[in-house]
C-alpha cells in the first residue's frame, strides 16, 4: 500500500464515503466543502494509495436466505502456524463466510458466517472446520443482533 497522510479534509471524504459509498461526487464535495474537481482528485488519490479498498453493496444476509448467523473462533495446529495466511484464504472461500479475521489470543481466527439455519450452521462447521486437519478447537456464538460501528479511521 502506498503510504498517505490523511488530511482532515481525507477523513471527512472517508467518513461521507464510509457511510454512502454511492455518493455521487457532486454531493460528497457538497457534504465536504470542496470543488468538485478538488474532491474528484483527493478520492482518486485515496483509492490509488489503497485508503479506499474498494465500494461494495452491503447486503442484508437474512434477505439473502440466511437467517442464522455466527462468529467461530478457531484455532489451528502448532505444526500450521506458518501457513496461516494460506488456511486463511481457503476459510475464506468456504460457503457463508462473510469476514474472516486473523487474531491472537486462544485462537487464531475468528470467521463471521451467515447459514439459513441451525442444522445448516452445524454442518458448516463439521464439513468446512471439523473435517480440516490443520484446524483445531472452534467455539461458536450466535450473532442476534449487528449494529455498524461509527467510521473507522481514528482521528489524528
Amino acid at each position: 500500500m502506498n503510504q498517505i497522510q490523511l488530511t482532515e479534509i481525507d477523513r471527512k471524504i472517508l467518513q461521507e464515503l464510509a457511510r454512502d459509498g454511492r455518493l455521487s461526487n457532486k454531493d460528497l464535495a457538497e457534504r465536504v466543502g470542496l470543488p468538485r474537481s478538488t474532491c474528484h482528485g483527493r478520492v482518486r488519490a485515496l483509492e490509488e494509495s489503497r485508503a479506499i479498498r474498494g465500494y461494495r453493496a452491503d447486503i442484508d444476509p437474512e434477505a439473502a436466505g440466511a437467517s442464522v448467523e455466527a462468529m467461530i473462533f478457531v484455532g489451528v495446529h502448532s505444526h500450521v502456524r506458518n501457513r496461516l495466511p494460506q488456511i486463511a484464504a481457503r476459510l475464506k472461500s468456504a460457503p457463508g463466510v462473510q469476514h474472516v479475521f486473523v487474531i491472537g489470543g486462544d485462537h487464531d481466527f475468528v470467521l463471521h458466517v451467515a447459514c439459513r439455519s441451525v442444522p445448516a450452521l452445524r454442518d458448516f462447521i463439521s464439513q468446512n472446520l471439523g473435517s480440516d486437519p490443520d484446524l483445531g478447537p472452534t467455539r461458536t456464538q450466535i450473532i442476534f443482533e449487528h449494529h455498524a460501528g461509527s467510521f473507522p479511521v481514528p482521528a489524528p
